[in-house]
């Protein structure tokens, strides 16, 4: 009887630039601040460059956690604190400003902002999108907005949604839109009537429609409903790219009056650690269980008084085949009332869930009345796992030791921003794995949990972090919300309060408001570890009162020292690297100048990681970052508009980093040198693609031989500026875990080198000679185990396309779905004439869909210097690469109950996405075509490339891809 449909399809969108907001908002509450001049201030949150000062107070008067405003009369620079940074109290001529307390008051829509929340406003002329969708990322670069946020400029996010609820739905139970995510503080208005508010940018929320004044149910114009929100994507806490707008999955939810609430079952094996066994290399895959489930029901039936409710439940096994029943007792309810039904059940021979083993069980949930189910879960997917955080010997999952080898990621991708479509999370995920990556860090803020479901199962350790500590009421409800919808995934091991300054922005008051977080954690979630990632440092003290309010001691960039002595002060803490190894590098570039950085950086990471790595009581390392991200800019601002940390571009094109990562942390991980102990690698680990290498695509190459890897981490191109009689000498590093390398110029050896454990091998004073350079992994015993060749390139002459997205090689599936939202990437190449991709290569490469179901969606190339608009899809290649993302623009594979009910829903069903009506299906596209992609630039040769489609929704969407790939 309950009723998930994607309310996805068909929006309105309109992005209103953050200086057009009017000025009635400054009277609304402009008295709560206490104005100053002539001070400077230590913010570093720039929000952009405006030409009045009732801007900057404008907009900090409609962010109700911001503290102050400051604006430099001379340069028009704006700044806003919205995470307790703000210190102005030094003399400083030409600024004005304003502070006031938290929360401020939140003043009422006006203007022209409550005339577009009216059913009544002609949004006719408004882009119609689909969500998930960026509101900000198809903005124009500019030096004037913050490089904070990528240097695009911020807005609000105006969205309107026509649709009719359906007849059979009226006076029968609640309707309720579920947001998974929308930044940021954002206002929700049904037929002009405002039904909700919700602050934070990262939670999720349900606005109940059924019970508002003038709603409709019905078909036809009279009966349409609008759904108006106004998103402010400005005044966030963050100092990267956080986007903005509708840019997560939204669903219209039908159900009856007694319900489980949203994010109400909080389901948990509990294993028997006398049953597991302990030691290296013993893997624990089944125990026996108890497997207790809480269930919170409401009850809102006001025609219904009360009356006796139970709850029933059934546990899957993931051959879809019952384990067990059970149920809880009887319990008598009323109208309004919420209570909390218990059950138990023992469970004999339980698979456990690791990252070698993602067994993964589905719990399917029943509210009863008076002994009629009226209401259904089916989607409740759990895992049983016995997680130990051991002070002085590290983590262990089911009796294995593991070391945590994991990256902290920021969520923003080339083309799309932060609406980052599911099936390229798959990517992400599978890139990390790719490079010996176990872990993942949410930083700094809770994750789309559609990015959960696929660590879920491609077996990755999540450590999940709210965005805000501190002592705002605000701050412990977004903790609260993201526990609470979090706390079934196996994958999450850890609850993160805070990030580095911020851990120690409550002081004094740390140790109290920690003990509030903890308190919000465990209320809801009391099996899992809670945490920080800590600077830690107070005065000349390791630690800071955060710490005693914490299970396990997480530490920010800290030397090795920092490590020892906190162990020897603490000896019962657990303790993990958390943040560490900020390494830049960039794709593509041989040296370093001040405009860009060099490839290179094995010297940092090799250091860096070993932190964490090589002591027995610190669990692991967190790598800052896997991917490059919009924003934070580092250590080169302007014309830099995103970082460089990664060892992925922020368009999804492998470093040379990433090979480092994946000769060390995948294959040789259990070398005695670096520890007595043996760590786990990733299961299923996907071949890393060199993204300049046509027809490398698969472990097998002579390059990686799936036990050792070898890679030259510069070009062999002469040098733009040499001139003849120059003595251009080079120096070349190869990352490679084969303890030896040899280097060869067009034929001869040049030099035998050594590989120091944990390093690489480096060779200098090589003069340049055009043609090819390789270098030889050779084993102890002299057997060359891998090799790796740069050639010299030729003229740029053609154009070769190649599928990374989806694509058995990256681990991402074999086609995509038919749903409207399945999304896919191309890697465009310039090579010459021996199909060698060509490193000068800057041709500006324009995309198009030939035919077939599909459109391009965004493009990028990983320069993080580039400004070329992301939507357009025109992109000049960095280094010879360029990348289109393509959506799939027809609705054909959702099941025929869900598309019936679209039809009925979306008044402008089909005008963006193609809405294939059930028993329409044979008059549309052969799927035998695909999408077909091309790629052309003047004076070469283009190209076109398929990409597989299918309407088998239930086989190779994305989280069974996923489940799929592990099996």
């Amino acid at each position: 009887k309950r009723e998930v449909i994607n309310f996805d399809f068909a929006w309105r969108h309109e992005n209103v630039p953050v200086d057009a907001v009017g000025e009635e908002y400054q009277t609304a509450c402009g008295p709560a601040f206490t104005p100053f001049q002539n001070l400077s201030c230590k913010t570093d949150r720039p929000v952009g460059i405006f030409e009045s000062p009732s801007i900057c107070q404008a907009l900090c008067c409609l962010s109700p956690y911001c503290r102050g405003w400051v604006f430099e009369l001379a340069t028009g620079t704006c700044s806003l604190d919205t995470e307790r940074l703000f210190r102005c109290d030094t003399a400083a001529k030409g600024t004005v400003g304003g502070t006031r307390d938290v929360p401020g008051p939140r003043p009422p829509l006006a203007g022209l902002d409550i005339q577009r929340m009216s059913s009544a406003f002609d949004d006719s002329k408004w882009q119609l999108i689909d969500a998930p969708h960026d509101s900000l990322i198809t903005g124009t670069f500019s030096i004037n907005a913050s490089g904070h946020q990528g240097n695009l400029p911020y807005g609000l996010a105006f969205y309107r949604k026509h649709f009719n609820l359906p007849g059979d739905w009226e006076g029968n139970g609640q309707t309720t839109v579920y947001f998974e995510g929308i930044f940021r503080s954002s206002y929700v208005y049904l037929n002009g009537i405002q039904v909700a508010f919700h602050e934070s940018g990262y939670t999720s929320f349900s606005v109940r429609l059924d019970n508002v004044t003038g709603v409709k149910f019905g078909a036809g114009q009279a009966n349409e409903n609008v759904l108006a929100i106004r998103a402010q994507a400005f005044g966030g806490s963050g100092w990267w790219y956080e986007g903005g707008g509708l840019y997560r999955h939204n669903y219209l939810v039908h159900h009856e009056h007694v319900y489980v609430v949203p994010n109400g079952i909080l389901a948990k094996f509990f294993v028997d650690l006398d049953d597991l066994p302990s030691g290296v290399g013993k893997h624990a895959n089944t125990s026996d269980a108890a497997l207790k489930i809480e269930t919170t029901v409401a009850f809102s039936n006001a025609s219904a008084s009360k009356g006796p409710v139970s709850v029933q439940h059934s546990l899957y096994d993931e051959d879809n085949q019952v384990i067990v029943e059970f149920a809880s007792n009887n319990t008598w309810m009323q109208s309004g009332q919420e209570t909390i039904f218990f059950a138990s059940q023992f469970v004999r021979n339980v698979t456990l869930w690791a990252p070698w083993n993602t067994y993964m069980y589905r719990v399917e949930t029943r509210v009863l009345l008076k002994n009629q189910t009226v209401d259904t879960m089916n989607n409740t997917y759990i895992g049983a796992t016995v997680a130990e955080w051991i002070p002085k010997s590290g983590y262990q999952l089911n009796g294995t030791p593991i070391k945590w080898r994991g990256y902290c990621n920021h969520n923003s991708l080339a083309g799309v921003g932060v609406a980052i479509p599911d099936r390229l999370n798959l990517f992400r995920a599978q890139s990390m794995k790719s490079i010996g990556g176990n872990a993942w860090r949410t930083s700094h803020n809770p994750p789309v949990p559609g990015l959960l479901d696929v660590l879920d199962r491609v077996g990755v350790l999540v450590w999940d972090e709210t965005r805000n500590f501190g002592d705002e009421a605000q701050w412990a409800t977004d903790m609260r919300d993201m526990v609470q919808r979090d706390r079934n995934h196996p994958s999450i091991m850890l609850w993160s309060f805070c990030n580095e300054g911020g851990c120690l922005s409550a002081e004094p008051d740390v140790s109290s408001i920690g003990g509030q977080f903890r308190a919000a954690a465990k209320s809801l979630d009391p099996f899992r570890p809670v945490t920080g990632n800590m600077v830690a440092k107070k005065e000349n003290q390791l630690y800071s009162d955060l710490t005693g309010e914490i299970d396990v001691q997480g530490f920010s960039h800290m030397q090795g020292f920092i490590f020892d002595d906190f162990h020897t002060i603490y000896p019962e803490k657990p303790l993990i690297n958390s943040e560490c190894c900020s390494c830049v590098t960039q794709r593509g570039e041989d040296t370093a100048n001040p405009t860009h950085l060099a490839n290179f950086n094995g010297d940092c990471i090799s250091e860096q990681t070993a932190r964490g790595i090589s002591r027995p009581f610190v669990s692991g390392s967190l790598v800052w970052t896997l991917f490059d991200y919009l924003g934070e800019p580092t250590p080169i601002n302007w014309p830099h508009v995103s970082s460089s940390f990664g060892s992925f571009d922020l368009a999804g094109f492998s470093k040379a980093a990433a090979f480092w990562y994946r000769a060390w942390w995948l294959y040789n991980f259990t070398h005695d040198g670096m520890s007595d102990r043996q760590w786990d690698v990733p299961s299923r680990a996907p071949p890393l693609i060199d993204s300049e290498q046509p027809l490398q695509s698969a472990i097998g190459s002579s390059k990686d031989t799936g036990d050792f890897l070898i890679h030259i981490v510069q070009h062999w191109e002469a040098a733009p500026t040499s001139s003849a009689g120059d003595d251009d000498l080079r120096v070349i590093q190869v990352y490679t875990n084969a303890p030896q390398v040899e280097l060869h110029l067009n034929g001869k050896l040049f030099s035998r080198k050594v590989v120091p454990w944990y390093s690489w091998a480096e060779f200098g004073n090589i003069s340049f000679e055009a043609g090819n350079l390789t270098a030889t992994a050779i084993s102890w015993s002299s057997v060359v185990v891998a090799s790796h060749t740069r050639l010299t390139s030729g003229i740029a002459t053609a154009i070769v396309l190649a599928i990374d997205v989806p694509s058995a090689s990256t681990g991402t599936g074999k086609a995509l779905v038919l749903d409207g939202q399945d999304t896919g990437m191309v890697r465009a190449m310039v090579v010459d004439s021996r199909g060698t991709v060509v490193p000068s290569s800057a041709h500006a490469i324009t995309f198009s869909v030939s035919t077939g179901p599909g459109r391009i969606i965004g493009v990028g190339n990983g320069d993080p210097a580039c400004h070329e608009n992301n939507k357009i899809a025109v992109r000049s290649a960095y280094h010879g690469l360029a990348r289109a993302i393509v959506q799939v623009n027809m609705n054909s594979a959702m099941p025929a109950s869900i598309r019936h009910r679209l039809a009925q829903i979306d008044s402008e069903s089909g005008q963006y996405t193609v809405l294939v009506h059930p028993g329409d299906e044979e008059n549309y596209f052969s799927l035998s075509e695909g999408i077909i992609v091309s790629a052309s630039s003047p004076g070469l040769a283009s190209a076109n490339i398929t990409i597989p489609v299918t309407n088998d929704i239930d086989r190779q969407n994305v989280l069974a891809t996923a489940s799929s790939w592990m099996s």
